[in-house]
């Protein structure tokens, strides 16, 4: 039914008036699962997941008393998200993550994110993403990251430091996507 609702969407008001009484049925259907539909679409939309992410960053933006600008910072293509504290052990992670790495947000809360790595990580880049958080600067960079499964995957990943109101950097906030 949804593919006959599209196809009359697409029609103009001249076209559908020759069509209409042909295709009006004499029974009414009730429809039961557009909100399971409608459910599976909203979960599935990208603009959805990032507007979910967006509205879960502001919150912490708030708890934290972070100096954020969602804005300027948050990239158009991301899949995942990762809020580590100042020690670099995960606070928080987007659904996005799950689906990207196979590891469960419980999974990854309290660890570091080099979990992820594994033989292939060059260690010029483990290198340089770690004293760029030791100095508190960001960075963009790629690297080889592993799922939960052993594939191994190129992640581009970009990384801020994030500072409260008092100018103190408190997290880092990484934004994540499989390189194609």
């Amino acid at each position: 039914m949804m593919c006959l609702d599209i196809y009359l969407s697409s029609l103009s008001d001249a076209e559908y008036s020759k069509i209409a009484q042909k295709i009006k049925s004499k029974r009414v259907f009730p429809v039961t699962s557009w909100d399971i539909s409608a459910n599976f679409l909203q979960k599935n939309n990208p603009v959805t997941t990032q507007e979910n992410d967006r509205q879960q960053l502001n919150l912490f933006s708030k708890k934290f008393k972070w100096k954020l600008d969602l804005n300027s910072i948050m990239p158009s293509r991301y899949e995942a998200i990762i809020i580590t504290d100042i020690k670099q052990e995960i606070y928080w992670v987007n659904q996005g993550f799950a689906a990207m790495t196979g590891y469960s947000a419980e999974h990854a809360v309290g660890r570091k994110p080099d979990f992820l790595q594994g033989n292939k990580t060059l260690p010029e880049v483990r290198k340089n993403i770690r004293e760029h958080l030791q100095h508190l600067k960001p960075i963009a960079c790629t690297i080889i990251n592993y799922r939960k499964n052993g594939d191994e995957y190129v992640c581009e990943v970009k990384i801020i430091p994030i500072s409260n109101d008092k100018n103190i950097v408190t997290h880092f906030l990484a934004f994540e996507r499989e390189a194609v």
